[in-house]
């Protein structure tokens, strides 16, 4: 029961959770490299957000990346590889809908995330995709130690933080693909120059 898993912990107030979103915003839109957004992305959300394991699906990577954490960093290793479409964060990739997951215990779908998680002590899930108005980038997944841990307003909050990491993700990509338009145009201009001298 959600109520249970409030009762240990602290939720933030409504209008400070609101200025930490921003300050997330802000602080991963300053990453323009998309493996170095995830790590800073995992650093800020643990502000604004509980969990205790955190998943992507990478679209561009094609693979689910999961970072089980400690109660003050995500750094431990990843469980065992599972193919993407027993995922849970696949899954919300491909259907484009958030999902719950309020106890494992009595989960049957998502064969893969759900043996994995039950070696550890998660106990509910919380997944939304990462979308932008002109790219599916993926989806992000949050796990607790507590069932029933993320209620409607947690979930509706999650999608609002998705929603600037996607911005982000979309803005960190585009940046990269122009760096690499740049690097090109100035071999070409410098080929160019060079035939022209001889």
């Amino acid at each position: 029961m959600a109520t249970a898993a409030l009762d240990t912990r602290q939720t933030p107030a409504i209008g400070a959770r609101y200025e930490s979103l921003i300050r997330l915003a802000e602080s991963i839109r300053a990453q323009h490299d998309p493996d170095g957004l995830f790590l800073a992305m995992q650093a800020e959300l643990s502000k604004v957000i509980q969990f205790d394991a955190i998943a992507q699906f990478d679209e561009s990577a094609n693979k689910v990346k999961w970072h089980l954490c400690d109660r003050r960093s995500c750094e431990s290793a990843s469980p065992v590889e599972v193919k993407k479409e027993e995922t849970l964060a696949w899954w919300v990739y491909e259907h484009q809908e958030p999902v719950v997951i309020p106890s494992i215990q009595e989960e049957i779908r998502f064969p893969g995330t759900i043996a994995c998680l039950r070696e550890t002590r998660i106990k509910s899930i919380c997944a939304v995709p990462l979308t932008t108005v002109h790219h599916r980038l993926g989806s992000l997944a949050i796990a607790s130690e507590y069932a029933g841990a993320y209620s409607p307003d947690e979930v509706r909050f999650f999608s609002l933080v998705a929603g600037q990491i996607a911005l982000a993700m979309d803005d960190a990509i585009n940046f990269q693909a122009l760096q690499r338009s740049r690097e090109r145009l100035e071999l070409l201009l410098e080929l160019t120059n060079r035939i022209v001298s001889n």
